[in-house]
């Protein structure tokens, strides 16, 4: 009677063993998108420093730096009575004239900026330029504010730069400012790449390859041993994986726990890892007994 106890304990102790092994995740239903992220900073859409398109003489100055002007307002007046006017509307960030300054043809007037209107300059190489198109909407992560608003791409390059061998174009996008929003802050642009919308998934950590770097999942077998399930994935988010066939919604797939791959990290020896799969064997075998 105590060998046949003793016995019972051992099993239930192994099974116990083999059921903290594996982890388990559930198939479920859900959204999978995938992107192309991008870094840049904020700058305005207009930065135009305007200039005299002749000599005159300046008699009276109609703004002052820190001024918001429209296209066509009158920046200053001359001695012959000449007026010049803005060429385009923003902000008078810089002025650099007094009056009864004697302008030249191509002497600098004012800097005009529109910080009401920014963009963002990102470079996009060869490989992913193709996934852009003018008008395309994204969404833009701005570090500083810890907030994300919508930007626009509303310029591509047509001409590139090379940097280590590889080609980069230009891309521009647009966003709508708001009070919180200054140029110069850095961003992350987030496009769209690819998106299945109410797809059956799991967890990156229960997808398994082959030798042939087929996927597969690990499923309980009626009689509680683990068995090989192969699958068809299609996207990942790195989270989630789209499972396209091999599972269906509400099935339970397990993967090996965590205390394993912290083995490998620590420098386990190989008959430690031996020793450690003979016991995973033996109370696989103990759960199908």
């Amino acid at each position: 009677m105590l060998i046949v106890a003793v016995a019972a304990y051992g099993m239930v102790r192994m099974n116990r063993q083999a059921a903290q092994l594996y982890e388990q995740d559930i198939v479920k239903i859900r959204d999978i998108a995938t992107y192309y992220s991008f870094f840049g900073n904020l700058t305005p859409v207009t930065d135009k420093v305007q200039t005299a398109k002749e000599p005159v003489k300046i008699k009276e100055l109609y703004v002052k730096e820190g001024d918001k002007v429209t296209e066509g307002q009158p920046l200053l007046r001359g001695t012959d009575g000449t007026r010049v006017a803005a060429v385009v509307s923003g902000t008078i960030d810089e002025l650099f004239v007094d009056p009864e300054d004697q302008l030249q043809a191509g002497s600098q007037i004012a800097r005009i900026v529109d910080y009401d209107s920014l963009e963002i300059s990102v470079d996009v190489d060869e490989y992913d330029i193709g996934a852009l198109a003018l008008g395309k909407q994204g969404t833009v992560y701005l570090n500083a504010l810890d907030e994300t608003v919508t930007g626009v791409v509303r310029e591509i390059a047509r001409d590139a730069t090379t940097q280590g061998g590889v080609s980069f174009y230009e891309v521009k996008l647009q966003i709508d400012a708001t009070d919180n929003i200054r140029s110069g802050m850095s961003v992350e642009v987030n496009m769209l790449h690819k998106e299945a919308k109410g797809c059956a998934s799991i967890s990156v950590k229960a997808l398994a390859y082959d030798e042939y770097n087929k996927p597969y999942v690990l499923i309980k077998t009626p009689e509680g041993s683990m068995s090989v399930q192969y699958v068809e994935t299609g996207i990942s988010d790195g989270q989630n994986v789209e499972i396209v066939s091999g599972l269906s919604q509400g099935q339970a797939v397990y993967y090996l726990d965590t205390d394993v791959s912290r083995f490998f990290m620590m420098g386990g020896s190989r008959q430690s890892m031996k020793q450690m799969r003979q016991d995973r064997d033996d109370m696989e075998a103990a759960m199908g007994d």
